[in-house]
């Protein structure tokens, strides 16, 4: 299960993606340089549970580290207008087999 984010036709960089379904686990992937991402179902299992999903993409991370000594890996501001995040509308039929799932999203969605 893979695909291609591009916001206003250029590939977005390092989005989380997140598949939930009405029931059961949610699979997530991160776009790589080329916006190009690869779900996973769990650690062992790439893909994600056939059926209806609510999508998520945001690029927001908090900062994390920082404890006993360790340096901190800094945050990230989000990117993505809230309509595919916080707010998001966004969805996906997964199918068994090969998916490819593309999003092509605008800085002013409609």
């Amino acid at each position: 299960m893979k695909g291609h984010v591009t916001l206003d036709g250029k590939p977005v960089t390092n989005a989380r993606l997140e598949f939930s379904p009405s029931e059961g686990r949610p699979s997530v992937g991160t776009t790589n340089a080329e916006g190009v991402y690869e779900l996973q179902f769990s650690l062992e299992k790439a893909g994600a549970m056939v059926g209806p999903h609510k999508v998520k993409i945001t690029t927001e991370r908090a900062t994390t580290g920082g404890e006993g000594g360790e340096p901190l890996v800094p945050g990230s501001k989000e990117l993505l207008p809230s309509a595919y995040n916080s707010n998001s509308q966004l969805t996906a039929e997964v199918t068994p087999g090969e998916n490819i799932i593309d999003f092509s999203l605008q800085s002013q969605p409609d």
